[in-house]
């Protein structure tokens, strides 16, 4: 190795240090923020801890596939894997996920800028540092701390679409990167895999076209090795769905691929909106001051529900202009940039036309990297077109310094908001954690009909607030501290098969109820109340009567009287109401933001429905 060669890679390393430096610190800062995970994350905890157990989990977490509670799951299980490691370290604690979903963040940064390196060497990689700052702080480190499957590839997104332009560019020896960065992303959410397919494909076409053009013997037999080498690393990342799809009936590759061949359950997103969503994930313009102001930038854009995506129009024109000055003057790196994003674009389109029901902010979060590189390759072609008008200006040595110091804005401002970074859902979580200590000690005493710390509990829930996030959370926290707990076979898919029991094969029951359902629970014999709180100060709870009667009198008002007695039954599942005006769904996420009280009950077994 040279001495210029050893410069260049401690300049990689310490830019590396700069730009993944949040996450370091998000990780430290949330060692001191206590996480009991509900839902999805519940979900992830339990599947992780599976890996390398005799329950090994082959296929992801449960998704929009099918209708509860035969529903299906996201492709594949590599999302658990890759955490599973750095779980064990944590000793098995939550912030173990929150741990490797850092480094494993950190990692995909210095790998985008190791891909930027082999585009433009040194100057390549702070620019590929820069765009992956921005993606740090436009994503958020919440985001990039927390393995949800739709927040876990977002970052690997990035690392596919930069490692597709170096195939398309010649070097196919990155051509297992692609593969194995869109098979992992495809995996773990499913939204990936409509765009990732794509992308192996005109990787894997555009290695072929090189081979085909090349006279060099040599050459052709390296693109084939390197071809060789991708689809086999790439059979072998998909063998667990494949065992899955073997092994069970029906497999879950067949329910995808029935769910999205045949008719939808909810409504499709109508093609106008579909085509506003798109521009509005372009929009670069309106998109700048978030990134100062917020945490989390490409989420709240993601979230928000109007804006008519004109500066995202303006956006896209650009970009064609670009692009056809690039295929016109014949600057290789460009076109071959430009072939990417327009199937990347295309496919961000099909992918918005096909999503059904309600179009949440985390469908679409990873179409934000699609932007950054589309934004990239205008500002590129900008300089290209100056500097050779210009030469005085010599932008090409001045440029990687202006990255460098937006690179350095943006991760100033990431470590400032670590400070404040809370764990997901903390109206959840709190309570949850609230009434753990009561619970067990209530089981070890054998209150009620538990009979002590070595028996086996049927975990149940019945959740007026978010569709039982706070159960999934229960049987968690309960299998964490090394109880021996399942569920009725209901909820046989989020939380596993093998945690299903039958009646008859447990002693008691743990019930977690919220809101208007504890006094029901309360009046019934047997039953034993062993922990209550409602952790919501005297100002939320007031602010949550306002906007119960606000939302109760404004769905009378729209003629909508029979949501009127869900608001108290299952206050998440009224607001998925699509036909709802805007300024309800407000006032209920709202309601939902600020929580209710929960209390546990042991029961005896035979009570769960």
């Amino acid at each position: 190795m040279t001495a210029v060669d050893e410069r260049s890679r401690s300049t990689r390393a310490a830019w590396w240090a700069v730009v993944a430096s949040p996450l370091l610190f998000a990780a430290v800062v949330l060692l001191w923020r206590p996480w009991a995970p509900t839902l999805d994350m519940a979900m992830t905890e339990l599947r992780v801890r599976d890996v390398g157990g005799r329950n090994t989990p082959l296929v992801g977490l449960p998704g929009r596939i099918g209708d509860f509670p035969d529903q299906g799951n996201h492709p594949g299980p590599w999302s658990f894997y890759l955490i599973a490691p750095f779980y064990w370290l944590s000793g098995r604690r939550a912030w173990g996920l929150e741990f490797g979903s850092a480094v494993l963040n950190m990692a995909t940064i210095g790998l985008i800028m190791w891909l930027g390196h082999r585009i433009d060497r040194r100057w390549g990689a702070i620019v590929a540092g820069a765009v992956a700052a921005v993606a740090v702080r436009g994503y958020g480190l919440s985001v990039l701390t927390h393995p949800w499957n739709p927040y876990f590839p977002v970052l690997i997104w990035l690392v596919v679409l930069f490692a597709t332009w170096l195939v398309v560019r010649g070097d196919h020896a990155v051509l297992v990167v692609v593969v194995v960065a869109a098979t992992i992303a495809a995996q773990t959410h499913i939204p990936y895999l409509v765009n990732g397919v794509p992308m192996c494909a005109l990787a894997i076409g555009a290695a072929l076209w090189h081979r085909h053009r090349s006279d060099d013997e040599h050459e052709r037999r390296s693109v084939l090795r390197s071809l060789g080498i991708a689809v086999g690393v790439g059979a072998i990342f998909w063998l667990p769905p494949f065992v899955d799809q073997i092994v069970r009936d029906p497999g879950n590759i067949r329910m995808i691929i029935e769910h999205f061949l045949g008719e939808p359950t909810d409504r499709r997103v109508a093609a106008s909106e579909a085509v506003r969503v798109f521009f509005r994930h372009l929009d670069v313009i309106a998109l700048g001051p978030d990134l100062l102001t917020e945490a989390d930038a490409f989420v709240y854009r993601s979230g928000l529900p109007g804006g008519n995506g004109i500066g995202g129009v303006v956006i896209f024109a650009l970009w064609v202009g670009a692009a056809v000055w690039a295929f016109r003057r014949r600057h290789a790196s460009l076109m071959a940039l430009h072939v990417v994003l327009a199937t990347a674009l295309v496919m961000q389109l099909l992918s918005i036309s096909r999503i059904f029901g309600k179009v949440w902010y985390y469908l679409t979060l990873w179409a934000w990297g699609t932007t950054l590189l589309v934004a990239l390759s205008i500002v590129w072609t900008a300089c290209v077109v100056i500097a050779e008008h210009r030469a005085d200006l010599r932008l090409r040595e001045r440029v990687p310094y202006v990255a460098g110091g937006v690179a350095v804005v943006v991760t100033v401002a990431s470590i400032v908001a670590s400070f404040g970074l809370d764990v997901p859902d903390p109206q959840l979580s709190g309570p949850l954690r609230t009434v753990m200590p009561d619970t067990v000690e209530a089981i070890d005493d054998g209150v009620g009909a538990a009979v002590g710390p070595d028996g086996t509990y049927l975990v149940f829930w019945q959740d007026a607030l978010f569709i039982g996030s706070q159960g999934y959370g229960l049987v968690n926290e309960l299998e964490r501290r090394g109880y021996d707990v399942g569920v009725h076979d209901t909820w046989r898919v989020p939380v596993t098969p093998h945690r299903v029991l039958p009646f008859g094969e447990y002693d008691a029951e743990v019930h977690l109820t919220t809101g208007i359902f504890i006094d029901e629970w309360r009046a019934r014999d047997g039953f034993v109340e062993v922990a209550y709180t409602d952790d919501r100060s005297d100002d939320e709870r007031e602010r949550y009567d306002e906007l119960r009667a606000y939302v109760l009198e404004r769905l009378v008002e729209e003629g909508r009287d029979d949501l009127v007695p869900v608001v108290d039954e299952n206050l998440f599942g009224a607001s998925l109401d699509l036909d709802l005006p805007q300024d309800i769904v407000d006032a209920m996420s709202e309601m939902i933001e600020i929580g209710l009280p929960i209390a546990i009950f042991i029961a005896p077994s035979g009570n769960s429905f």
